[in-house]
C-alpha cells in the first residue's frame, strides 16, 4: 500500500475525511480511544482484551501517523515570491498560555475539584457533555453542587463518575465517594 493510501486508511478507521482538522481528529482519537478503554461498557461483551488492546494500537497508530503527515506538509508553491523586506516585518505568532491550577480539596469541595480539573484539561461544559451524554446544565450543577437541582442519587453517583472519568479524575471513586458524602450530608 502507498503512502497516500495508508495515510487515508487511517482517516477512514476515524471516519473522518482527510481534510478533518488537527482538533477533529484528535477529538476522534480522544472518544474512539474511550470506547475502547477497559472501563467502556459499549465493548465489554463484544470483544475480549487481546482485540481490545489491537484496536486500541491501530488507532494510536493512525493517529500518530496523521499527526506526523501533518507536521510534514511542504506549503503551497506560490509563484511571486514575496519581496525580502515583508517577511522580516511579518512578527510571530503570539501563543498565550493560560495556566490553571487545581487547588480544590477533592474531599471538601468535589464540584469545584471538577471543574478545576475540567479547565485545566482545557475543556468546556458542553465538550464533556458531548462525550458524557449528560446535559451541560446538570454537569453545572454538579460543579457549583447545587444540591436542589441534581438528580436521585442512584443517577448522581453514574453523573459524577462519568464526568470524573471524562476529566480524568486521578482517583474516580475516591472523588464520586466524596461527592455523594457531601450529597448526604448536605442534602
Amino acid at each position: 500500500m502507498d503512502k497516500e493510501a495508508t495515510l487515508q486508511a487511517c482517516y477512514d478507521h476515524f471516519g473522518l475525511q482527510s481534510d478533518a482538522s488537527m482538533h477533529e481528529v484528535e477529538r476522534t482519537f480522544r472518544e474512539l480511544r474511550k470506547l475502547y478503554s477497559k472501563e467502556s461498557l459499549a465493548t465489554y461483551s463484544l470483544m475480549d482484551e487481546s482485540e481490545r488492546q489491537e484496536k486500541l494500537v491501530l488507532l494510536q497508530a493512525s493517529f500518530d501517523l496523521i499527526k506526523k503527515s501533518r507536521l510534514h506538509v511542504v506549503p503551497p508553491v506560490i509563484n511571486k515570491p514575496e519581496p525580502v523586506e515583508e517577511v522580516v516585518k511579518e512578527k510571530p505568532p503570539v501563543v498565550e498560555a493560560r495556566i490553571v491550577f487545581v487547588n480544590a480539596d477533592p474531599q471538601q469541595m468535589p464540584g469545584l475539584y471538577l471543574q478545576q480539573t475540567r479547565q485545566a484539561r482545557g475543556l468546556s461544559l458542553q465538550d464533556i457533555a458531548e462525550q458524557t451524554k449528560i446535559s451541560a446544565y446538570k454537569l453545572q450543577c454538579i460543579e457549583e453542587q447545587r444540591l436542589d437541582e441534581l438528580p436521585a442519587p442512584v443517577y448522581l453517583r453514574c453523573f459524577v463518575k462519568e464526568f470524573s472519568r471524562t476529566v480524568e479524575v486521578p482517583s474516580v471513586d475516591a472523588l464520586v465517594e466524596s461527592f455523594m458524602k457531601y450529597y448526604h450530608a448536605n442534602k
